[in-house]
């Protein structure tokens, strides 16, 4: 049965609500990714902007315009003002689907797609529960 899903920034002044929690995650190993999360890879949903509430009473929602892009695009990219957390980003800013951050939640499905597999750490595997390598799609 699909849950509803609810995150938050690290410091709670963001509140993400989805009708539903995605039935996949998405991973990201490009380096702007990695540094925007400070990790070897960004977890992600993309969704429909429209099917996305978000709660910022203390008005922390900040946007960094990200044109240091491998593909020369400009990207937006959504996060909290008082603690940095990543929310989303955007193609533009006027986008109907988005990338949302999967490290809002607490808990987030299995990853279906990779994307700059080539930016990939050398040392990094995807596993599944039990030590079971994942395999590629």
């Amino acid at each position: 049965m699909a849950t509803e899903g609810k995150g938050n920034c690290n410091c709670g002044s963001i509140t993400v609500m989805l009708p539903t929690m995605p039935s996949q995650s998405l991973l990201c190993h490009c380096s702007n990714c990695r540094r925007a999360g400070s990790a070897p890879f960004t977890v992600n949903y993309y969704l429909e902007l429209s099917s996305i509430q978000i709660q910022d009473s203390k008005g922390s929602l900040k946007t960094y315009v990200d044109s240091n892009t491998r593909s020369g695009n400009t990207i937006y990219r959504k996060f909290c003002g008082d603690c940095g957390s990543p929310v989303m980003t955007l193609n533009s800013p006027n986008a109907e689907k988005v990338i949302l951050k999967g490290g809002l939640f607490d808990h987030m499905p299995e990853p279906g797609l990779e994307f700059h597999e080539g930016d990939k750490m050398p040392w990094m595997k995807v596993v599944k529960a039990g030590g079971e390598e994942k395999a590629k799609v």
